[in-house]
């Protein structure tokens, strides 16, 4: 198999005190900005529905598209990284996230703010792996590594949170435009930033450079047709000849896909990766948590909105505690990691996760926030503030420096894809029963709270399952060793 030229040894010493600090602030800053977009539109979607005329169906496209774009092209991104230098790929991928900001803070119409959403994924997909594959070079101490993607698997949790407060906070005060808008400043500091001597790639692409563009192509194609079955659901049968159609060609896909990555020379994907237990679990166990905690933010904001009649300000605002107690349980893990391990972490997080999920099916239409709704928020949040910072690190455990872009892309990716796969699920599963209870008489808040609670159900079943896979995980309880994602 040709492969590009190993990258030559360097001898430069170690990045000072303030270099390193530069580096962690421009990446968690980027990875940040990037997550934050998944959720920042859930407040905003009312008032966007109205001053651009979107149907209630189409509506959903504003959060697909830009989850779609950043899941699918997330591996190819991490490759670029690992292939065209990590900066380079930084900055395009920055670049290309900024200026779809702009354009979706002006849109007139829905089709101009859908397309803005798509090419804000697909520059968050370049952006977001770039940036953790600066992380993990950037730190060559198994103990300033070890908090550093702790902090960094924080990010993903308190991030999606930090959206939903500040799209509420935004919409109501300012206008939602201001929700894209806010990303152009934040987008031009990092670029600067990113400029500094501290970020450049301390060593040099090979010279062989060559990208597998049809893998990419069927990589993408086949998740993108994947996710836009599951999707479609919501408005036809799981057994209708399109669904049925669009699942068997997303697998047949993905099935070249793997046959062209094994066959082929230079492959988007060393499919070697995956014979690393903790990275196949660890991905597996992402992709099943990031379908109930997108759910959370989803149909809980949805519950607090439409049920409970909150405005998007108090609806923000009534997430600060699942914030504030993530941001705690992501450092308790921190520090926990090297004396219970990345099993006993990611399984008592996730379980503890899954209660507060469960916690849900008592809510009603008339409930309270302190009795019902904020258990639910503080359980959920220390059980994957708690979970997520192990799951991080066992996820680029044992993978190669030049294999570190694509690692952290398909991590993202099973986040991004779970998340959007999972809501659709979700989202088909409640329609389903919404319909069965309005068709049997039942009073249109009741037939939407019993939908809800399906949703809820579904997600609850999610996240336990993924606390059953953390069982399989090797503890990882010591220091965490560079040489396991630094390569020899």
């Amino acid at each position: 198999m040709t492969q590009a030229a190993p990258r030559p040894a360097t001898t430069r010493p170690p990045r000072g005190r303030r270099a390193t600090a530069l580096v962690f602030a421009v990446t968690c800053g980027a990875q940040f900005s990037v997550i934050i977009d998944d959720t920042v539109v859930a407040m905003a979607l009312p008032s966007i529905r109205a001053d651009l005329d979107f149907k209630l169906a189409s509506l959903a496209w504003v959060v697909d598209a830009y989850m779609l774009l950043f899941g699918c092209f997330l591996v190819l991104g991490g490759r670029c990284a690992d292939l065209f230098g990590r900066r380079r790929v930084f900055l395009a991928g920055l670049t290309v996230f900024t200026l779809a900001s702009l354009a979706g803070g002006a849109a007139t119409s829905a089709e101009v703010l859908i397309a803005a959403r798509a090419v804000q994924g697909l520059g968050a997909a370049f952006l977001s792996p770039a940036a953790l594959s600066i992380l993990v070079n950037a730190f060559t101490q198994a103990g300033e590594r070890r908090r550093a993607l702790g902090v960094w698997g924080g990010l993903t949790g308190i991030s999606g949170v930090t959206g939903v407060l500040l799209g509420g906070i935004i919409t109501d005060l300012i206008s939602w435009r201001w929700v894209f808008f806010v990303n152009i400043p934040i987008g031009v500091l990092l670029f600067v930033l990113a400029l500094r001597p501290a970020l450049a790639d301390r060593d040099t692409p090979g010279s062989r450079v060559r990208l597998d563009t049809s893998g990419a192509v069927l990589l993408t194609g086949g998740l993108l047709l994947l996710v836009h079955s599951v999707i479609s659901t919501e408005s036809r049968s799981w057994t209708s000849l399109a669904t049925v159609a669009g699942l068997a060609g997303a697998a047949g896909l993905l099935a070249l896909f793997a046959l062209r990555e094994i066959k082929g020379s230079d492959p988007l994907i060393r499919l070697s990766i995956f014979r690393n237990r903790p990275v196949v679990l660890a991905n597996a166990m992402v992709l099943l948590a990031a379908s109930g905690l997108y759910g959370i933010f989803f149909f809980l904001t949805q519950y607090m909105q439409v049920i409970q009649g909150w405005s998007p300000l108090r609806a923000g605002l009534s997430w600060a505690p699942f914030g504030i107690t993530m941001a705690v349980f992501s450092g308790l893990a921190i520090q926990l990691l090297p004396r219970l391990g990345a099993r006993a972490l990611s399984a008592g997080g996730l379980t503890v996760a899954s209660i507060g999920l469960g916690l849900l099916l008592r809510t009603t239409t008339d409930g309270g926030y302190a009795g019902q709704v904020l258990p639910t928020l503080l359980l959920c949040a220390a059980g994957f503030g708690l979970a997520f910072v192990p799951l991080v690190v066992a996820a680029v455990s044992g993978v190669g420096r030049s294999d570190a872009g694509a690692a952290s892309g398909i991590l993202n990716s099973g986040q991004q894809i779970g998340g959007a796969v999972g809501l659709a699920v979700l989202a088909s599963l409640a329609s389903s029963r919404l319909s069965s209870e309005t068709a049997t008489g039942t009073a249109p808040p009741d037939a939407l709270l019993s939908s809800y609670h399906t949703a809820f159900l579904t997600g609850t079943l999610l996240t336990a399952a993924a606390a059953l896979l953390a069982l399989a995980l090797p503890p990882l309880r010591t220091e965490f060793d560079p040489e396991t994602t630094q390569g020899v």
